[in-house]
């Protein structure tokens, strides 16, 4: 007489269910943890994720906000930082003051970036005035 067979238990798979978009993300990532990383190198490596994620509109709303609103703040911080070396053939005062419009732009920038990777790592969305708005738009838009 044979045995009967024991079931063997089969431990359960790690990954989520890919049949729910908001709990998984195409990078194999999860979401929190692709939002933060779509922060972590400001527009460039908001521009990456992006390239990567299809479906999870999280993660392309952080991806989105890190692009316009990280880029737009860099290239504001780039351009008065020109400004202030063109103002020093102008004047020094004006120079002085571009260079002080450059400082107070880097550490808004500093301090967004580090209050948007915070909150993207802890799962919520903070939507910066404009840039958050486009964001939004753009995430829930044709993700092909």
């Amino acid at each position: 007489m044979a045995e009967p067979a024991i079931p063997i238990p089969v431990p359960r798979s790690p990954i989520p269910d890919p049949r729910s978009p908001i709990s998984v993300s195409a990078t194999g990532l999860d979401p929190r943890t692709a939002s933060a990383l779509a922060y972590l190198a400001g527009p460039f490596s908001g521009a990456l994720v992006l390239w990567v994620e299809r479906g999870n509109p999280d993660v392309r709303f952080h991806a989105w906000q890190s692009i316009v609103a990280l880029g737009g703040l860099f290239l504001a911080v780039t351009l008065s930082g020109v400004l202030a070396v063109g103002a020093l053939f102008v004047s020094a005062t004006l120079m002085l003051v571009m260079v002080r419009i450059a400082t107070l732009l880097a550490i808004v920038l500093a301090i967004v970036w580090v209050i948007c990777l915070w909150k993207a790592f802890s799962g919520r969305r903070w939507k910066l005035p404009f840039a958050g708005d486009y964001a939004e738009r753009r995430a829930y838009s044709a993700s092909a």
